[in-house]
This record gives C-alpha cells, sequence and structure tokens, in this order.
C-alpha cells in the first residue's frame, strides 16, 4: 500500500499565545500529529481513548481543543468528507458510509494541551534539495542527507517538511507522495503521477534549536516589475544592482507574494522560476488568463541585510462591510489616528476580526497596498458581502505597538567640533540605568524633530552597538545637525504613560451573549476608565485569550468595547469573558503603590545616599522586602531628568544614589525616594483584616467567598472592602505566583480556586482584605 504521508505542516510546535496573566499559569500548544487509522475498514476512527493507550503521557487527559485534517495537510473542510464525531471527548471519526463515495480520507488529529505535553525546544532546518525528479523520481532520502549535511540534520526529527522549489504544498502541487516521514525522508516517484513527473521538492525537518539555522532574517519586499509585460520578472541580479548591499550575495530562501499579500499558492498562478539564483518569475504565456498577478519577493539573508528599523502599527478597524464593502482607507485613517501611522508604510497586512488571513478568508479584494489602504467590495464576492477586516501597517518603530518600549531621547554632544558624536558607551556612563545593555534598536532626531532622512545628512554610524555618529566632513556644507538619540529596551528602561485597568465583567453569555459594552462599563464604572483607551484586552473568567478559547468574536475595540455573540458560535454559547482597557495611570487598579517619600542623607557629604537597607532599618516595616520599581526626586520636586544630574546608582536592589564626583559642578542636588509596593506598605487610609481561612481544597477547590466569610465573621470585615490578597497558607506565596488558575479573585466576591482548573488540584489559600479605616 502507498505511504500518503506527506507535509507536517505543524507538530506540535505553534504554541497559543501568553496566558501568563490573571493567575493562568501555563501556555497551550498542540501535540504531535497521531495517525491511528486510516480508511480501510469502516472508515477513519482517531479515538482518543485509543490515542490515549498508544501514546501514554502524550496527550493530557482533557484536551482543551482537538484538529484534524488530512495527511497531506488538507484541512477537514477543503476535503469535503462528512465528520461524524470531532470533539475532545471521543476524538474524530469520519465513517466511509456518510461520504457520497464511500470513502473517507486518511486523517491525522492533534491536541491543545498544556506545554508538558508538547515537544516545545525545537525548531526547523534549512531548506534541502538534493534530487530532482530527471531520473525515476525526486529522492530526498534522510540518510543521504545527513551524509552530505554532517551535523545539519538531528539524528531523530521530530517532523518533516516538504514543498517544491516554487513554494507550492504538497497538496497544491498535486502529486502523489510514496513517501514522506522521518524515518526515510521524502520520496515523490514520477511512475505514480498521471504525467510521469514529479514535481522538483525541497525538505526541512524539526530539530533542537542547535540544528536550525538561525542567523538569518528576511530582508524588506521587492517589486521591480509589474506583468504589463511578457509577465513579471523579479530577476535577483537586477535587484542586487538596483538595491546595492540591500540583498545577500547567496540567499538562504526566498519568498514572493502579490502586492495584495496573497501566497502564491492562494491566487493560482504557474510560477516559471522562483530561487535563489535567478528570483522569481511569473510569464503571461503559462497563466490560463494570460496574466500574472503582480508579484513583491523578499530574501533569507544573515542579520546585517534586514530592514530592523521597522515594526508593526496596531491593528485599525474604522469601516465595517454593511455598506458597499469594509473601506480602511489609509487616508482616513491618517486623519482619524494622527501622528499613530507614518506617512509612508512599507508594508500592509489585513485579516478578519477573528483572525483569519485574506487568503484564508476567501474574499476577492480590490486593493490593499501602503498607497490607498485596504479595500473589500461586497459586490466583488460570490455572497455579495466581505468579511469584516482589520488592518495594520509596517512603520518606524516609534508608530508601534510592542513589549520593547523607547527610552528618553538622549542628547550628549553637538555638531560645534566634528560633528554630532551620540556614542552609546558614554550615553551608558552618563546615564546609568537608563539604557538597556544590548538594545534592539536605535532612533535618531535633530532637535527640531526631522528624521535622519528628512534631514538629509550622510550618517557615519548608527547602529546599537556604536551607537550614533554624524561627522561634519561628510556633509556638503560641512555641518551636521543637531541630534538626538534613542533605544528600544525593555518596558523597564522607559519612560510610559500608560498601564492596563483592573478586568470588567459586567455580562455573561445566559442570553444573546456576552457584551462588555464600554459606554454602559463607563457608566456604571465612573472615573475608572479612560475615555478613549489605547487598547482593549479580553479572556475567560479562567484566563483563556480570545484565540485559544476559540470564539468567533462579532466585536472587540476601544469604541464599542466586546462583544461575543451565541448566534455566531458552534455551540450556540460563548464563554464568559472580561475585559480591560491601556489607559493613562491615573485609571489603573493596580494591587501596588507607592510609599511615603524618604530623604535619610543629604549630598554635604561624598554625594547623596539614599540606600535601601540603611532605609529598611530606620524605618521597619515601611518598605516592603523587594520593592517593584523606584522612584527619585529633588525635595524640590524636579525629576532626575530635570535636575540633570548623573547617578550612580537607581534600583530595587541598593537604592538611589548620587555622587558629588560624577558632577560637573561637584555637588548632586538633594533627592528623596520613594518605592512600589503592596498596598499595605503605603500611607493610604486602608486597614488590613486578619487572615481567613475558611475551606481547604479537599472537595471542589479552595472557596474563600466574602459572603460565607461575613456570615462566619460578623462584623469583622467591612460591607465593601477595597483590596483582597490571597496567599497560600503554608508558604505565604501569592496566589499570582502559584501557578494556580484563579476562578474569581475579587474584593466585592472574595477567591475561589476550583480544582477542575488545575492539573493536580489547588493549594491551600488564605485571604484579607482591605477596608477603609
Amino acid at each position: 500500500m502507498i505511504n500518503m504521508l506527506s507535509v507536517a505542516i505543524f507538530s506540535g510546535l505553534f504554541f497559543a499565545s501568553n496566558q501568563l496573566s490573571a493567575g493562568v499559569p501555563f501556555q497551550k500548544c498542540w501535540t504531535q500529529w497521531y495517525d491511528r487509522d486510516d480508511p480501510s475498514g469502516s472508515g477513519d476512527w482517531e479515538t482518543l481513548s485509543h490515542l490515549h493507550k498508544e501514546n501514554p503521557g502524550k496527550i493530557c487527559p482533557k484536551p482543551v481543543a482537538i484538529q484534524a485534517q488530512t495527511l497531506t495537510g488538507l484541512s477537514v473542510a477543503a476535503a469535503g468528507d462528512v465528520i461524524y464525531r470531532s470533539d475532545t471527548t471521543a476524538g474524530f471519526v469520519c465513517r466511509n458510509q456518510d461520504q457520497r463515495n464511500k470513502k473517507c480520507n486518511d486523517y491525522r488529529v492533534r491536541f491543545s494541551c498544556p506545554p508538558s505535553y508538547c515537544n516545545e525546544d525545537v525548531c526547523w532546518t534549512k531548506w534541502y534539495d538534493r534530487d530532482n525528479p530527471s531520473g525515476t523520481g525526486d529522492w530526498e532520502i534522510l540518510s543521504y542527507l545527513n551524509k552530505e549535511n554532517p551535523g545539519m540534520i538531528c539524528p531523530k526529527p521530530v517532523a518533516i517538511q516538504a514543498q517544491t522549489l516554487t513554494g507550492l504544498s504538497v497538496a497544491a502541487a498535486g502529486d502523489v507522495i510514496y513517501r514522506s516521514d522521518t524515518t526515510a525522508g521524502f520520496v515523490c516517484r514520477n511512475q505514480d503521477q498521471h504525467n510521469k513527473k514529479c514535481n522538483d521538492y525541497r525538505v526541512r525537518f524539526s530539530c533542537p534549536p542547535s540544528y536550525c539555522d538561525e542567523d538569518v532574517c528576511w530582508t524588506k519586499w521587492y517589486d521591480r516589475d509589474d506583468p504589463s509585460g511578457t509577465g513579471d520578472w523579479e530577476i535577483l541580479s537586477h535587484l542586487h544592482k538596483e538595491n546595492p548591499g540591500k540583498i545577500c550575495p547567496k540567499p538562504a530562501a526566498i519568498q514572493a507574494q502579490t502586492l495584495t499579500g496573497l501566497s502564491v499558492a492562494a491566487v493560482g498562478d504557474v510560477i516559471y522560476r522562483r530561487d535563489t539564483t535567478t528570483g522569481f518569475v511569473c510569464r503571461n504565456q503559462d497563466q490560463h488568463n494570460k496574466k500574472c498577478n503582480d508579484y513583491r519577493v523578499r530574501f533569507s539573508c544573515p542579520p546585517s541585510y534586514c530592514d530592523k528599523d521597522v515594526c508593526w502599527t496596531k491593528w485599525y478597524d474604522r469601516d465595517n462591510p454593511s455598506g458597499t464593502g469594509d473601506w480602511e482607507d489609509l487616508s482616513d485613517l491618517h486623519k482619524e489616528n494622527p501622528g499613530k501611522i507614518c506617512p509612508k508604510p512599507a508594508a500592509i497586512q489585513a485579516q478578519t476580526l477573528t483572525g483569519l488571513s485574506v487568503a484564508a478568508a476567501g474574499d476577492v479584494i480590490y486593493r490593499s497596498d501602503t498607497t490607498t489602504g485596504f479595500v473589500c467590495r461586497n459586490q466583488d464576492q460570490h455572497n455579495k458581502k466581505c468579511n469584516d477586516y482589520r488592518v495594520r501597517f509596517s512603520c518606524p518603530p516609534s508608530y508601534c505597538d510592542k513589549d520593547v518600549c523607547w527610552t528618553q531621547w538622549f542628547d550628549r554632544d553637538d555638531p560645534s567640533g566634528t560633528g554630532d558624536w551620540e556614542i552609546l558607551s558614554y550615553l551608558n556612563k552618563e546615564n546609568p540605568g537608563k539604557i538597556c545593555p544590548k538594545p534592539a534598536a536605535i532612533q535618531a532626531q535633530t532637535l527640531t524633530g526631522l528624521s535622519v532622512a528628512a534631514a538629509g545628512d550622510v550618517i557615519y554610524r548608527s547602529d546599537t552597538t556604536a551607537g550614533f555618529v554624524c561627522r561634519n566632513q561628510d556633509q556638503h556644507n560641512k555641518k551636521c545637525n543637531d541630534y538626538r538619540v534613542r533605544f528600544s529596551c525593555p518596558p523597564s528602561y522607559c519612560d510610559k504613560d500608560v498601564c492596563w485597568t483592573k478586568w470588567y465583567d459586567r455580562d455573561d453569555p445566559s442570553g444573546s451573549g456576552d457584551w462588555e459594552i464600554l459606554s454602559y462599563l463607563h457608566k456604571e464604572n465612573p472615573g475608572k476608565i479612560c475615555p478613549k483607551p489605547a487598547a482593549i484586552q479580553a479572556q475567560t473568567l479562567t484566563g483563556l485569550s480570545v484565540a485559544a478559547a476559540g470564539d468567533v468574536i462579532y466585536r472587540s475595540d476601544t469604541t464599542a468595547g466586546f462583544v461575543c455573540r451565541n448566534q455566531d458560535q458552534h455551540n450556540k454559547k460563548c464563554n464568559d469573558y472580561r475585559v480591560r482597557f491601556s489607559c493613562p495611570p491615573s485609571y489603573c487598579d493596580k494591587d501596588v503603590c507607592w510609599t511615603q517619600w524618604f530623604d535619610r542623607d543629604d549630598p554635604s557629604g561624598s554625594g547623596d545616599w539614599e540606600i535601601l537597607s540603611h532605609l529598611h532599618k530606620e524605618h521597619p516595616g515601611k518598605i516592603c522586602p523587594k520593592p517593584a520599581a523606584i522612584q527619585a526626586q529633588t525635595l524640590t520636586g524636579l525629576s532626575v531628568a530635570a535636575a540633570g544630574d548623573v547617578i550612580y546608582r537607581s534600583d530595587t536592589t541598593t537604592g538611589f544614589v548620587c555622587r558629588n564626583q560624577d558632577q560637573r559642578n561637584k555637588k548632586c542636588n538633594d533627592y528623596r525616594v520613594r518605592f512600589s509596593c503592596p498596598p499595605s506598605y503605603c500611607n493610604e487610609d486602608v486597614c488590613w483584616t486578619p487572615w481567613y481561612d475558611r475551606d481547604d481544597p479537599s472537595e471542589s477547590g479552595d472557596w474563600e467567598t466574602l459572603s460565607d466569610l461575613h456570615k462566619e465573621n460578623p462584623g469583622k470585615i467591612c460591607e465593601h472592602p477595597q483590596y483582597i490578597e490571597a496567599v497560600t497558607t503554608d508558604t505565604n506565596t501569592p496566589a499570582n505566583s502559584t501557578g494556580d488558575i484563579i476562578f474569581i479573585s475579587s474584593p466585592t466576591k472574595g477567591f475561589i480556586c476550583r480544582n477542575e482548573d488545575q492539573d493536580c488540584g489547588c493549594l491551600d489559600y488564605k485571604v484579607r482584605f482591605g477596608c477603609r479605616c
């Protein structure tokens, strides 16, 4: 029997988004693919009970989700079979009797589980092409590849992936595959094909990271031709000439897509050439309609060739398809979001509000480019209705939302001498602790705010190793502009004026759905949410992200809020969600606050030494053992930046030190400091109750509910507490650090940890409440 096993598109390597918030202790991921049956009998029975027995410890007892695809990588929808069962209880069943041709496709399945069930520490090797189909077929044999590429492929790969040299998947190419597995490798035999000739394939393998070619990245997209002539010719030699130094001499890989962002496979053009020697060629003569799509290409190169000083803006959704279509016009987006999108984006990306790509959604797109924006017209669709899309743009880092941020601007030199030398080593010495050791990016602009490109100077150096140098000798007028620089670092190095509000849950899905409407939340929580939030985040009450929960979301934005409609779900029932918003700090409900100001020293000696260990001794119980942050200002209220002193030390380990010897005038200002701690350490009108432990997790969980505690401790707890703290009874570990999934932790409801949400049951907790004194 011919083994039809094909491409392992994913093999348990794609992990759900980070859920380490609100007490959720793990990230979910996908297990490897399993294929225990084929449809030679009554059908294809990938039953979970059998898979558990045959693969002990490899699949979690209660998977969160199941996914199925054919061995050639087609989704169930694409394969077209009638599926009898596909759920996380029974598993997957396709019965031959239910099909028109009385034969199911051969399927494989995988399950969404905690990370311990997933193979995380793997990546993909580079692509290998050792054979072509000029003989009996294309034989990419693993044993030969190991011999020809010693040490480059792991002894026992976890998965194999194959595609044609033009980038088509095995399913898209349509060949009958004789062998594709991690033992033999990949074999396509010419004798098995209708036209007696296989496509030319390349393969790669999933291995531990040491076998992966990671020190590469992708260049920017290039579009040098259009199909108005004989076709679209994105020739590498021409691109090298037209973009000197931008593309490496020998790229590791090439990628192509249409100007509207569709992959080659999605548009269906016949590609004449796509490789790292010639480049990309689509000839009009090869197409059914005698016209290629318009393509752009990019190349995988060492990092020095990549355009890294760009990132993606947040997603924008300004229109919906209720009228003539979905018009996400760039000009309108610029007007409605001033300063948020760069004038000339490098790229545009679109997806539906539920996260589907344009290709997956299947709509015919009228326009998608960095000049007009994105347009989907209802009239172009089969059902006369577009999906609802959102867009984002590739811009310089200052326009992007990342898990890194930008430091303050630094200007240590001016061009009065040989030029403007903003050297990183000097900046680190003069601004200790303000710039991370290895910045991710650097940005420069004139003191008047012009970009380097707008200023027009020839720049000698601008990188995250040396810093920024503009030499007067390189300029036409022999004089540089005066520049300032900033660096992309982890958030702890940045000045941020936004934070997240507390979580809000005003509705549940018992009616038509879960409607967390912003206007209602504003009315019900006056002054707690800013008028115009910068972002919205939603998760289930158990801490799952929207993507992990799998619901179809009707609306999620900073204008309307969040809406999940029951009618849009397969089971006609949404999960129960909560939301929070990104606002200025005054709107955030944090479980930390600032202590009083402390001033234990003045600069009359060697400097101003506000040492944390000394402050602890002199103010017992007033400062927490491990502060989250430190803040310093002069006794007159000036920030450190405004005061202009060179600071020797400012952190939550040592404290704050300003040395007189480091200053130009040999004298520091007189400073005071404060620390970010839990509320009990802050100078506020808040009193804490004793600790209460009314339940243990021996049955359904640990239920420290406020209503029960009120009944059992009459008059001991205020009617409306403002704060709640929960820690374990044995080690006093905070609940949000234990790894348990916390069902409820609210000062008005109490604390609940359910055993059903955990892998091994809840820990035993005690709680206390913060009340007005």
